[in-house]
Protein backbone atom coordinates (compact mmCIF):
# COMPACT_ATOMS: atom_id res chain seq x y z
CA UNK A 1 0.00 0.00 0.00
CA UNK A 2 1.20 3.42 -0.82
CA UNK A 3 0.26 6.16 1.69
CA UNK A 4 2.02 9.52 2.99
CA UNK A 5 5.01 10.74 0.86
CA UNK A 6 5.88 7.56 -0.70
CA UNK A 7 2.74 8.24 -3.24
CA UNK A 8 4.59 10.57 -5.24
CA UNK A 9 6.76 8.22 -6.33
CA UNK A 10 4.29 6.50 -8.58
CA UNK A 11 5.80 6.60 -12.26
CA UNK A 12 5.27 4.28 -14.91
CA UNK A 13 6.64 3.96 -18.27
CA UNK A 14 4.41 1.95 -20.60
CA UNK A 15 6.60 0.83 -23.65
CA UNK A 16 4.85 -2.09 -25.06
CA UNK A 17 1.83 -0.58 -26.71
CA UNK A 18 0.01 -2.35 -29.49
CA UNK A 19 -0.34 -0.19 -33.09
CA UNK A 20 -4.15 -1.28 -33.54
CA UNK A 21 -4.31 1.02 -36.92
CA UNK A 22 -4.64 -0.79 -39.76
CA UNK A 23 -4.03 0.93 -43.17
CA UNK A 24 -7.34 1.09 -43.97
CA UNK A 25 -7.41 3.98 -41.33
CA UNK A 26 -4.25 5.71 -42.81
CA UNK A 27 -5.91 5.82 -46.68
CA UNK A 28 -9.25 7.12 -45.14
CA UNK A 29 -7.76 9.72 -43.16
CA UNK A 30 -5.29 10.60 -46.42
CA UNK A 31 -8.59 10.35 -48.40
CA UNK A 32 -6.63 8.46 -51.08
CA UNK A 33 -8.30 6.65 -54.26
CA UNK A 34 -5.35 6.00 -56.80
CA UNK A 35 -4.21 3.01 -56.59
CA UNK A 36 -0.68 3.69 -57.13
CA UNK A 37 -0.94 5.95 -53.87
CA UNK A 38 -2.50 3.44 -51.98
CA UNK A 39 -0.07 0.74 -53.01
CA UNK A 40 2.97 3.01 -51.87
CA UNK A 41 1.15 4.12 -48.42
CA UNK A 42 0.43 0.50 -47.45
CA UNK A 43 3.93 -0.39 -47.96
CA UNK A 44 4.92 2.52 -45.82
CA UNK A 45 2.35 1.84 -43.24
CA UNK A 46 3.68 -1.98 -42.73
CA UNK A 47 7.48 -0.49 -42.25
CA UNK A 48 6.31 2.29 -39.80
CA UNK A 49 4.15 0.20 -38.19
CA UNK A 50 7.00 -2.62 -37.73
CA UNK A 51 9.45 -0.03 -36.87
CA UNK A 52 7.19 1.66 -34.32
CA UNK A 53 7.50 1.85 -30.55
CA UNK A 54 4.55 4.17 -29.08
CA UNK A 55 5.23 5.18 -25.47
CA UNK A 56 3.49 6.85 -22.63
CA UNK A 57 5.22 8.21 -19.57
CA UNK A 58 2.53 9.19 -16.47
CA UNK A 59 3.45 10.04 -12.87
CA UNK A 60 0.54 9.80 -10.32
CA UNK A 61 0.86 13.76 -8.76
CA UNK A 62 -1.40 15.67 -6.45
CA UNK A 63 -3.06 18.68 -6.46
CA UNK A 64 -1.47 20.44 -3.39
CA UNK A 65 -3.26 24.20 -3.34
CA UNK A 66 -5.57 26.00 -6.22
CA UNK A 67 -5.55 30.15 -5.92
CA UNK A 68 -6.58 31.49 -9.29
CA UNK A 69 -4.77 31.50 -11.61
CA UNK A 70 -2.14 29.39 -9.59
CA UNK A 71 -2.40 25.94 -9.37
CA UNK A 72 0.16 23.93 -7.15
CA UNK A 73 0.69 20.13 -7.82
CA UNK A 74 3.51 18.46 -5.81
CA UNK A 75 4.89 21.86 -5.04
CA UNK A 76 5.46 22.74 -8.37
CA UNK A 77 3.29 26.10 -9.46
CA UNK A 78 1.49 26.47 -12.46
CA UNK A 79 0.19 29.40 -14.07
CA UNK A 80 -3.66 29.28 -15.96
CA UNK A 81 -7.12 30.52 -14.99
CA UNK A 82 -8.85 27.85 -17.23
CA UNK A 83 -6.17 24.87 -15.50
CA UNK A 84 -6.93 26.60 -11.90
CA UNK A 85 -10.94 26.63 -12.85
CA UNK A 86 -10.64 22.99 -14.04
CA UNK A 87 -8.32 21.19 -11.00
CA UNK A 88 -10.86 22.86 -8.65
CA UNK A 89 -12.54 20.02 -6.43
CA UNK A 90 -9.56 17.69 -7.85
CA UNK A 91 -7.20 15.99 -5.49
CA UNK A 92 -5.25 13.36 -7.79
CA UNK A 93 -3.73 13.96 -11.11
CA UNK A 94 -1.59 12.30 -14.21
CA UNK A 95 0.95 14.07 -15.69
CA UNK A 96 1.95 12.86 -18.62
CA UNK A 97 3.89 12.54 -21.93
CA UNK A 98 2.48 9.90 -24.93
CA UNK A 99 4.72 9.63 -27.96
CA UNK A 100 4.77 7.92 -31.90
CA UNK A 101 8.14 6.63 -30.41
CA UNK A 102 11.48 8.23 -31.50
CA UNK A 103 12.64 5.35 -33.84
CA UNK A 104 9.55 5.79 -35.92
CA UNK A 105 9.93 9.16 -35.92
CA UNK A 106 13.94 9.05 -37.06
CA UNK A 107 12.90 6.53 -39.66
CA UNK A 108 10.47 9.04 -41.07
CA UNK A 109 12.75 11.83 -41.50
CA UNK A 110 15.28 9.59 -44.02
CA UNK A 111 12.21 10.73 -46.38
CA UNK A 112 12.74 13.30 -48.71
CA UNK A 113 9.36 13.47 -50.97
CA UNK A 114 7.71 16.04 -49.43
CA UNK A 115 4.34 14.16 -50.14
CA UNK A 116 5.23 10.77 -48.67
CA UNK A 117 6.65 12.92 -45.53
CA UNK A 118 2.96 14.40 -45.11
CA UNK A 119 1.85 10.94 -45.16
CA UNK A 120 4.25 9.19 -42.79
CA UNK A 121 3.32 12.32 -40.47
CA UNK A 122 -0.33 11.06 -40.47
CA UNK A 123 0.86 7.59 -39.79
CA UNK A 124 2.69 9.18 -37.03
CA UNK A 125 0.14 11.01 -35.69
CA UNK A 126 -2.66 7.53 -35.45
CA UNK A 127 0.50 5.75 -34.05
CA UNK A 128 0.40 8.49 -31.20
CA UNK A 129 -3.66 8.64 -31.02
CA UNK A 130 -3.06 4.47 -30.17
CA UNK A 131 -1.00 5.46 -26.80
CA UNK A 132 -3.24 8.25 -26.03
CA UNK A 133 -5.84 6.01 -26.36
CA UNK A 134 -3.77 2.58 -24.32
CA UNK A 135 -2.77 5.52 -21.51
CA UNK A 136 -6.12 6.48 -21.15
CA UNK A 137 -7.56 2.73 -20.74
CA UNK A 138 -4.55 1.95 -18.63
CA UNK A 139 -5.14 4.30 -15.76
CA UNK A 140 -8.75 4.15 -16.04
CA UNK A 141 -8.50 0.32 -15.60
CA UNK A 142 -5.45 0.79 -13.23
CA UNK A 143 -6.95 3.13 -10.46
CA UNK A 144 -10.90 2.24 -11.25
CA UNK A 145 -11.59 5.72 -13.01
CA UNK A 146 -15.28 5.89 -15.13
CA UNK A 147 -13.98 9.05 -16.62
CA UNK A 148 -11.00 10.66 -17.33
CA UNK A 149 -9.97 13.91 -18.96
CA UNK A 150 -7.05 15.22 -20.38
CA UNK A 151 -5.59 19.33 -20.35
CA UNK A 152 -2.68 19.98 -21.97
CA UNK A 153 -0.52 23.18 -21.92
CA UNK A 154 -0.79 24.64 -25.83
CA UNK A 155 -4.60 23.03 -26.50
CA UNK A 156 -7.33 25.18 -26.88
CA UNK A 157 -6.41 29.00 -27.26
CA UNK A 158 -3.15 29.96 -26.89
CA UNK A 159 -3.41 31.77 -23.42
CA UNK A 160 -5.39 29.04 -21.51
CA UNK A 161 -2.12 27.22 -20.47
CA UNK A 162 0.41 28.76 -22.11
CA UNK A 163 2.64 26.15 -24.09
CA UNK A 164 5.62 27.57 -21.84
CA UNK A 165 4.77 26.10 -19.16
CA UNK A 166 5.94 22.27 -20.63
CA UNK A 167 9.17 23.48 -18.90
CA UNK A 168 7.44 22.96 -15.50
CA UNK A 169 5.67 19.81 -16.60
CA UNK A 170 8.53 18.27 -17.94
CA UNK A 171 10.83 17.93 -14.95
CA UNK A 172 7.24 17.53 -13.11
CA UNK A 173 7.71 14.14 -14.41
CA UNK A 174 11.24 13.10 -14.70
CA UNK A 175 13.91 11.72 -17.40
CA UNK A 176 10.74 12.33 -20.11
CA UNK A 177 13.88 12.30 -22.60
CA UNK A 178 15.62 9.59 -20.64
CA UNK A 179 12.66 7.26 -20.62
CA UNK A 180 10.34 8.29 -23.45
CA UNK A 181 12.38 9.24 -25.76
CA UNK A 182 10.79 12.98 -26.11
CA UNK A 183 13.05 16.06 -26.30
CA UNK A 184 11.33 19.23 -25.07
CA UNK A 185 13.20 22.34 -27.14
CA UNK A 186 13.93 25.51 -25.73
CA UNK A 187 10.55 26.85 -27.99
CA UNK A 188 8.75 24.03 -25.93
CA UNK A 189 8.29 22.23 -29.14
CA UNK A 190 8.55 18.31 -28.38
CA UNK A 191 10.76 16.04 -30.95
CA UNK A 192 9.28 13.58 -32.05
CA UNK A 193 6.74 16.08 -33.01
CA UNK A 194 3.93 13.36 -33.05
CA UNK A 195 3.62 13.73 -29.07
CA UNK A 196 1.16 15.28 -26.54
CA UNK A 197 1.40 16.40 -23.08
CA UNK A 198 -0.54 17.28 -20.07
CA UNK A 199 -2.68 16.29 -16.98
CA UNK A 200 -4.87 13.55 -17.10
CA UNK A 201 -7.51 13.66 -13.83
CA UNK A 202 -11.30 12.36 -13.02
CA UNK A 203 -14.03 14.55 -12.61
CA UNK A 204 -17.65 14.33 -12.94
CA UNK A 205 -18.04 16.60 -15.59
CA UNK A 206 -15.77 15.54 -18.89
CA UNK A 207 -13.12 18.40 -19.76
CA UNK A 208 -12.42 19.00 -23.48
CA UNK A 209 -10.04 21.40 -24.67
CA UNK A 210 -12.09 21.94 -27.77
CA UNK A 211 -14.75 23.76 -25.79
CA UNK A 212 -12.20 26.51 -24.86
CA UNK A 213 -10.48 26.78 -28.31
CA UNK A 214 -12.15 29.00 -30.94
CA UNK A 215 -10.22 27.77 -33.85
CA UNK A 216 -12.80 27.29 -36.86
CA UNK A 217 -13.10 24.31 -39.11
CA UNK A 218 -10.78 21.95 -37.00
CA UNK A 219 -10.99 18.46 -38.09
CA UNK A 220 -10.30 17.49 -34.62
CA UNK A 221 -13.23 19.03 -32.94
CA UNK A 222 -14.37 16.90 -30.11
CA UNK A 223 -16.96 20.12 -28.63
CA UNK A 224 -18.38 22.94 -29.24
CA UNK A 225 -16.91 26.29 -28.21
CA UNK A 226 -17.64 27.84 -25.20
CA UNK A 227 -17.20 31.65 -23.97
Amino acid sequence: MINGRERYMERYLLDEIPVKVDKNDVIKALLLEDADDIELVSGLFYKAKEIARPKALYKTVYIDEVDPPYVTVDGVVFESEVLAKTMEGIHRAFAYVCTCGAEVDEWSHLEKDYVVGFWLDIVKELFLYDASQYLHNYIKSKYDLKTLSSINPGSGNVDNWLITQQKLLFPLIGNVREDAGVLLTDSCLMLPTKSTSGLLFASAKEYVNCAYCERKNCKNRRAEYSA
